[in-house]
């Protein structure tokens, strides 16, 4: 085992005091689930919205390793999102909106907001545009409207349904 307990009596204090150290155990670090460059291309579909369920199915892992790979790689993936951003839109169309994202905005009817930058807001508090595309589908469900498909949009709308 990779602890150590010992028990300490502080001066002025009743009590004693157990305190648990973990040793060092080598490395530390494991093997690494996939080689970097078949990570960087998990890491490339999951920034373009690809569910974890999918990219699991894909890349042979469970559905909490891909969630630990995003985890991990966070301020890659968020560089990643914004280069995809940056190429999807040229500058003098940076305000532009997507056909289903229009829609999403006409469904939810002023709980949301576009701010500079590709920022978005729902209800005051700063979303993705799955949130956003899956809270106007919980709408258009509600009142009976077809859904709108968005990448990585099911996933979010069975974990809220549940």
């Amino acid at each position: 085992m990779n602890m150590k307990a010992y028990t300490i009596h502080p001066p002025g204090q009743a009590h004693r005091v157990t305190v648990v150290v973990r040793r060092s155990g080598g490395s530390g670090k494991g093997k690494a689930l996939l080689a970097p460059a078949t990570r960087d291309r998990l890491l490339a579909e999951a920034a373009e919205g690809e569910s974890d369920a999918d990219l699991a199915a894909d890349y042979g892992l469970t559905e909490a390793q891909v969630r630990r790979l995003r985890h991990n790689h966070r301020v890659k993936l968020q560089a990643l999102r914004r280069d995809i951003a940056a190429r999807a839109e040229p500058e003098d169309e940076a305000t532009e909106v997507p056909e289903p994202l229009k829609l999403a905005f006409r469904t939810l009817d002023g709980r949301t907001a576009i701010l500079r930058r590709g920022a978005f807001l729902l209800d005051g508090r700063p979303a993705d545009l799955r949130r956003i595309v899956a809270a106007a589908n919980l709408v258009r469900a509600a009142t009976g409207e077809a859904l709108i498909r968005y990448p990585g949009v099911a996933p979010l709308i069975e974990r809220a349904c549940r």
